[in-house]
């Protein structure tokens, strides 16, 4: 059966509005979360929040072939793709929307791995009462069933005898709730996967990136970034108003301008992460 041009503004309103039993066309979404919700609430109301991001400049590159020999891994730099910015002004934007804070702000650090980041925190110049990290997690191969699973943020292509390559973006993340003044002590943590498969090979042998083909991955990716923080934001909690706090109308932003359509069948599977198996999360509703 042929599948409908989705563009990626449909693809994101498909995903926020259905639970994720439903989601075999469009994007699936599974993870878990650790946080004391009412305790966190209390301790976060009126304070301020700083949202950081090891991910975005890199993505990971992985080849899967007939054999474990045949496999391969490398990384593409793609700074100019835009995804820590998206990430980072995502997760902002959610916050915000929350009423919830005194202020909430982006930070930049070096660290590229999550156990370099809470380092780095330590010596965080920013004023802030609160942290917001995100970084890379593991989750399982849900598109092919390999043994190698997915990382952070990236594309894997699959290929049998050197023939019939596929090729699947990924996104699977980590959030943790810190304090920085208590040496980064976790209030909360909440991890989200998802994959999609894209149309045509999108990497070639090194693994690197095939520009040729490379659009619909880097589309696929955009798209799974949006659901993917608000899955993580909704997860924690931080998505709700405090409670009783007046409710106000919102003004909505301008309509945005329309994106090019990707002309490409979309089919992907929910991923779980090894230590939540079988358990998904529905998918986060819409504002």
């Amino acid at each position: 059966m042929p599948h409908a041009h989705l563009s990626r503004r449909h693809l994101l309103i498909h995903t926020a509005a259905l639970p994720l039993a439903t989601l075999g066309a469009g994007l699936g979404l599974a993870g878990c979360a650790t946080v004391d919700k009412p305790s966190v609430h209390a301790r976060l109301l009126g304070k301020s929040i700083t949202v950081i991001s090891t991910l975005g400049t890199t993505l990971r590159l992985t080849w899967r072939g007939t054999t474990v020999f045949n496999n391969e891994q490398g990384e593409a730099f793609v700074p100019d793709w835009g995804f820590k910015a998206q990430l980072e002004a995502a997760t902002v934007e959610q916050l915000k929307a929350s009423g919830r804070f005194s202020s909430v702000q982006r930070a930049t650090i070096t660290a590229t791995r999550r156990e370099e980041a809470l380092k780095e925190l330590k010596e965080l110049k920013t004023p802030t009462d609160h942290v917001l990290l995100i970084s890379g997690a593991m989750s399982g191969d849900s598109i092919w069933g390999t043994q190698e699973g997915f990382a952070g943020l990236g594309i894997a292509q699959r290929s049998f005898l050197a023939l019939d390559s596929q090729s699947a973006a990924h996104v699977s993340l980590r959030a943790d709730l810190l304090v920085p003044s208590t040496f980064g002590a976790v209030l909360g943590e909440a991890t989200v996967a998802t994959a999609q498969r894209v149309p045509a090979p999108a990497l070639l042998r090194g693994p690197r990136l095939n520009d040729s083909n490379a659009a619909a991955a880097r589309e696929s990716l955009k798209v799974q970034i949006d659901a993917a923080v608000r899955s993580l934001v909704t997860q924690l909690g931080l998505h709700e108003a405090p409670a009783g706090a007046a409710t106000a109308p919102v003004a909505r932003p301008a309509a945005a301008p329309a994106v090019q359509p990707v002309n490409a069948p979309v089919d992907a599977r929910p991923v779980t992460a090894p230590n939540v198996e079988g358990r998904g999360i529905p998918a986060p509703a819409g504002r």
